[in-house]
This record gives structure tokens, sequence and C-alpha cells, in this order.
């Protein structure tokens, strides 16, 4: 299997884990899924590479969520925070080791509803090896 398709499923066991029900990829939720809801989004994988025998490169991967609870901020903050923990815990897969490298989350307004939105971003990059 891919480094990125190994990730993927690392974060989409984890996630459903600590958050049941509440995890989509693929396409989106229908309109009538209640908030807050995840997104596990784009994976890309760059730089693989071969050193004496051994294969590295990176992956990064972007996890979406949003709530139509404007007013709780700290909660959705909160949420966001427990992906990245989630995210900081992925060391390995069946084929792959990882260690995270870097990661960010946004909080972005979002009008492409009729109610207002929070839509939260949370990026990884990670370097991995062939196990």
């Amino acid at each position: 299997m891919s480094p990125q398709q190994e990730l993927f499923s690392q974060f989409r066991v984890a996630l459903e884990k600590a958050f049941p029900d509440r995890v989509y990829d693929g396409d989106l939720p229908p309109e009538d899924t209640p908030y807050p809801f995840i997104y596990i989004g784009n994976t890309q994988d760059s730089a693989s590479y071969q050193v004496k025998g051994g294969f590295f490169g990176r992956v990064n991967i972007t996890i979406h969520a949003w709530t139509n609870n404007i007013r709780a901020r700290g909660d959705f903050s909160s949420l966001l925070f427990g992906i990245r923990r989630i995210a900081q815990s992925i060391d390995a897969s069946p084929s792959y080791g990882w260690c995270m490298s870097g990661g960010d989350e946004d909080i972005l307004p979002d009008d492409t509803t009729s109610e207002p939105l929070m839509h939260g971003l949370v990026n990884c990059e990670y370097k991995y090896w062939r196990k």
C-alpha cells in the first residue's frame, strides 16, 4: 500500500474511534448531517527516495471540520486540538514508521450555507520510512 494511503487509513481509524459517527471522507456528508463533523481531505506524498537501502519520504494530510455553533469557538478549538493530538500520536502503520514534522490549525469563517459556520483546518506533515 502507498504511504499516503496507509497514513489516511491510520487517521480514519483513530478519528472514528475518538469521534464516532462524525468522520467522513470521499464525498462531503449530506446536508442534514449534524454539526460538528470532520472530513478527511487531501493527502500529498512527495519526495520519496532511497538512501542506502532505506525508503524515505514526506506526506501531508489535511483534516477539515465544520461547526454551526459560532458562539462556541472554544469548544471548536478543543475539537481541532483533539484532531492534532491524534495526528501527533500516529507513529507507525503496517509498512511505515511516521514522525509528524509539522502541523498547524486554522479557524476560518464559512458563509457557504444560509447559516454562518466555522471551518477548521488541521494541516499535518509527516516524514516516513519503510519498515
